[in-house]
């Protein structure tokens, strides 16, 4: 099935477990910056690290805040209300979702 033929609901999750485990990976690359871990260079969580980072580069302005908003660094619930109406809003994420996917798995 490919991202397009997703529901909204599974996008959602799917950047919901990207962020997951971005953070795991961004928690990892401190504890070896500290000393705690000792491994190879480049290891995979420092690859998903970075393409993470690319994927969310590869968005305009607009969809990196929504992307960032509803799913990095959530400042607060419905924080794009007086920015958007509802309808907007959910359009304008879903294609935020289906680009930073789609950058994210084939970028």
């Amino acid at each position: 099935m490919s991202l397009c033929e997703k529901s909204f609901k599974q996008l959602n999750e799917m950047i919901e477990e990207v962020a997951y485990r971005f953070f795991i990976a961004k928690r990892l690359i401190s504890m070896r910056q500290r000393g705690e871990i000792l491994e190879e260079d480049n290891p995979p969580y420092q690859v998903y690290l970075l393409r993470v980072e690319k994927a969310y580069r590869s968005l305009d302005e607009r969809e990196r805040n929504l992307i960032n908003n509803e799913f990095f660094f959530q400042n607060y619930q419905n924080w794009w209300i007086g920015i958007y109406s509802k309808a907007s809003f959910y359009r304008f994420k879903k294609r935020a979702m289906l680009r930073f996917l789609e950058a994210f798995y084939h970028g």
